[in-house]
């Protein structure tokens, strides 16, 4: 989190560790590794690449073995089985030793040349910077499908980003030390680092055609994109005020059953017509009891917010009360009669 009195590194001392995920992309890491090396030993005073191999099975374990073998600052990790980006991004943010993290992926669409100026972006103060790949060398499809993902994503979140799921990103550690990565969540660390407090920046990069290999996104990762929106959105804006996100549905349910059914009652009382052969009377019947239920959940769910937020995990990176140790990070509970400036 940013605050007036927070340093870091001078630019000329800079530590770097290079996060790559990858899943059958043995043709392409040879290349990736000879131009990204280059860069890091001109930017960085020390630095790593860490390769994390998502369960691949084209040889690219081997290719891997060599690099490290031949290179002290490559190393990489290999999972038995593929379990998906976020898993690897989250093995790699552990095994990380610096406090600059970037991520790109292995397929060489991301450019390793455009790191510098991404560097350069995180040295005016951000925490976080992301691409922005504004002229995408992909299917049309795919560019517009990433188009409309961006600007509902931005609408409901209220990051104002270009490119939210670009895999090419520069992370100051902290940022990574308070956003949990799990399931699909990859792609909404941006969201999730802002509602923390952190700062977020954004390059204009080039972005590469696919040389090798082939794209895995399709119809089911759309799927699961929807539903971590919804998660992120209930883990940001709603974590502390369940009770909002569900009541406004469920009153809205329930106002839309109770005027379906108000408007059948009038017509039997006022105008003698039958509603048995009427299947709206049984829609705004359930509408409203659907929508009660959903503002019964939403005030469990404020109870049990409430019994969590006791613990409280509001992050405090500097306090003049020396009670707060204010030289180090401190989670306190607010709930207990603490407060912050």
């Amino acid at each position: 989190m940013q605050t007036d009195g927070e340093t870091h590194p001078s630019p000329a001392i800079r530590e770097i560790s290079v996060v790559v995920p990858l899943l059958n992309e043995s043709r392409s890491l040879n290349e990736l590794h000879d131009r990204l090396s280059p860069v890091l030993d001109k930017i960085a005073t020390r630095h790593e690449i860490i390769f994390v191999d998502d369960g691949s099975d084209d040889g690219s374990l081997e290719v891997l073995r060599q690099i490290s073998a031949r290179d002290r600052t490559s190393r990489y990790i290999r999972f038995r089985r593929n379990f998906g980006k976020s898993a690897a991004l989250a093995a790699g943010f552990h095994a990380a030793r610096y406090d600059i993290i970037a991520t790109m992926d292995a397929d060489l669409q991301d450019v390793p040349e455009q790191m510098p100026a991404m560097i350069d972006r995180l040295d005016e103060g951000y925490d976080l910077v992301s691409g922005w790949r504004h002229q995408r060398r992909d299917k049309l499809t795919r560019k517009l499908g990433s188009r409309l993902y961006n600007r509902v994503t931005s609408l409901l979140t209220g990051v104002r980003l270009h490119d939210i799921n670009c895999g090419f990103k520069i992370y100051r550690k902290e940022v990574l030390d308070e956003v949990l990565v799990y399931g699909e969540r990859h792609r909404y660390i941006p969201v999730l680092a802002s509602y923390r407090g952190f700062r977020l920046g954004e390059v204009k990069i080039e972005h590469s055609e696919r040389a090798y290999g082939h794209s895995r996104y399709g119809f089911g990762r759309v799927l699961g994109g929807i539903f971590s929106l919804l998660t992120v959105i209930l883990l940001t804006r709603y974590t502390n005020k369940p009770l909002h996100f569900f009541g406004f549905m469920g009153l809205g349910l329930t106002g839309i059953g109770v005027a379906i059914d108000s408007y059948l009652i009038v017509l039997r009382v006022f105008f003698n017509q039958w509603l048995s052969n009427r299947p709206i009377l049984i829609i705004g019947t359930l509408l409203a009891i659907v929508g009660v239920q959903l503002v019964l959940f939403g005030l469990l769910a404020e109870m049990i917010a409430f019994s969590y937020r006791r613990e409280s995990d509001y992050s405090i990176v500097e306090s003049s009360d020396l009670y707060l140790t204010a030289s180090s990070e401190t989670r306190v509970g607010l709930g207990r009669g603490k407060t912050a400036e």
